[in-house]
């Protein structure tokens, strides 16, 4: 196995990867260009920035260094194997040397580390050095929108999809923030952008995307990983970075049921980062120290005591909601399941899937437009392959609830620290217990017909 360093490089004069193997260490350093040599930015910025100019926003010298920062963890999180790169076929040793404007960053090179290695269950190493250079266009800050002071994500899944019809039937104009990396999904986040400029064509909302290129990317011994545990790292930079383009927008809502959220374990199988923490309150909670402190921004999650199927329950058009929902796509496995079923989007017996098709039914009954590839609730059930194995590990953990009502109370701290706040614990783990209930009831209903 090797420990990897990867240095951000802005010399144009680099067309290619450079990389040295140091065998006494067990190390390979690698220079990334980030740029060419005419100067635009590569893995997909550079659209990006374009994007952004035609709507008049010009992102600052900080968030220049936030989206850079996202894209070295973004492509050493997707382009080294966990496998292959470290000694338990998990946790990486990572170095990331990143040469930044605003000198602030130096001052959270540690609370990024114990973000990263919370996020991702790798140990990551940050050096920070001055850069020189300067990419942002001053001489447009004049010009920098004032039409948001809210920023959004917008993956395309059920949750950011219910926040976005919120906001437009609250009038709230909202820059929606997306990251894309194959065709597939920015179809989807398109389909349901359309659908949002032809409902509420009054409402300004414009989409800060980026569509990040890594094809061309193949690091020396390293093959690749798909488990995308920094994703919401690099949706965070990327929504900094268009924010820091505008006047006057600084809160940034990261919408996702509190179920998920915390993302308790089901089982004794999945404990550390082997269960995403992408919107965890104590993940979010470091963000905010860095985010707070080099912006004046604040990232919070408005559904976090909130189950998947009382969020949709609750929308604020609901009819809109469930005309929206066959284009949205929820489901962890759905490069496979389009492979096996054609054009089905969602294979059906994920977690993802099943907390979606239990919301739908809290808030639907049965109407739910989406398609599964298993969709009938006793076949997941009878697999005794991977095809069953989350259903049965949600039978197990609601059997173990209902068993011990009270172990909710404990539950909510297995993935992370949370606030010793007595009324928010209350409600978190009343929130816990409700989402299990949610699949139980979808479960026991829907195995009964």
């Amino acid at each position: 196995m090797y420990r990897y360093h990867l240095v951000a490089s802005f010399n144009k004069e680099q067309h290619a990867f450079e990389y040295q193997i140091i065998p006494e260490i067990s190390t390979i350093k690698v220079l990334l260009p980030m740029q060419t040599s005419n100067g635009n930015f590569r893995y997909g910025l550079q659209t990006m920035i374009s994007e952004l100019q035609r709507v008049n926003i010009y992102p600052s010298e900080s968030g220049f260094d936030a989206i850079i920062i996202g894209l070295m963890v973004y492509i050493a999180d997707m382009k080294i194997s966990r496998r292959k790169q470290s000694q338990d076929s998990w946790t990486r040793e990572i170095t990331l040397s990143i040469p930044v404007y605003d000198s602030k960053w130096m001052n959270h090179r540690n609370t990024i580390e114990r973000m990263l290695k919370f996020l991702t269950g790798d140990i990551w190493t940050l050096e920070f050095s001055k850069r020189e250079e300067r990419f942002a266009i001053s001489d447009k800050e004049e010009e920098r929108t004032d039409k948001y002071r809210v920023a959004s994500l917008f993956s395309g899944g059920m949750d950011s999809l219910i926040a976005a019809i919120n906001y437009m039937e609250q009038g709230q104009a909202t820059l929606l923030v997306s990251h894309a990396g194959e065709p597939r999904v920015r179809k989807w986040q398109t389909d349901l952008l359309q659908l949002l400029d032809e409902n509420y064509s009054n409402v300004p909302h414009d989409n800060a995307y980026l569509w990040t290129s890594l094809s061309d990317i193949e690091l020396p011994e390293a093959d690749e990983d798909k488990n995308q545990r920094s994703r919401s790292f690099l949706f965070i930079s990327i929504a900094i970075f268009a924010m820091s383009g505008t006047k006057g927008c600084n809160h940034l809502y990261m919408p996702e049921n509190g179920l998920i959220a915390l993302n308790v374990p089901l089982d004794s199988t999945r404990i550390g980062s082997h269960s995403t923490r992408t919107t965890h309150p104590f993940y979010l909670k470091l963000w905010n120290e860095i985010s707070m402190s080099v912006f004046g921004f604040y990232i919070s999650n408005p559904y976090w005591n909130k189950t998947k199927g009382e969020m949709a329950a609750e929308c604020l058009n609901k009819d809109k909601l469930m005309d929206a929902m066959g284009k949205s796509y929820s489901c962890s496995s759905v490069n496979n399941a389009n492979i096996r079923g054609g054009h089905s989007q969602h294979c059906g017996h994920c977690l993802p899937c099943i907390i979606r098709r239990a919301a739908m039914y809290h808030a639907f009954g049965k109407n739910d437009p989406s398609e599964y590839l298993y969709s009938d609730i006793a076949a997941i059930e009878s697999n005794r392959d991977l095809v069953g194995e989350q259903l049965r590990s949600f039978q197990y953990a609601i059997q173990k609830l209902k068993q011990n009502p009270n172990s909710k109370e404990i539950m909510i701290y297995k993935t992370g620290p949370l606030d010793s706040d007595e009324m928010y614990l209350k409600e978190l783990s009343e929130m816990y217990y409700r989402g299990l209930m949610e699949v139980d009831q979808w479960i026991q209903d829907n195995r009964e017909n």
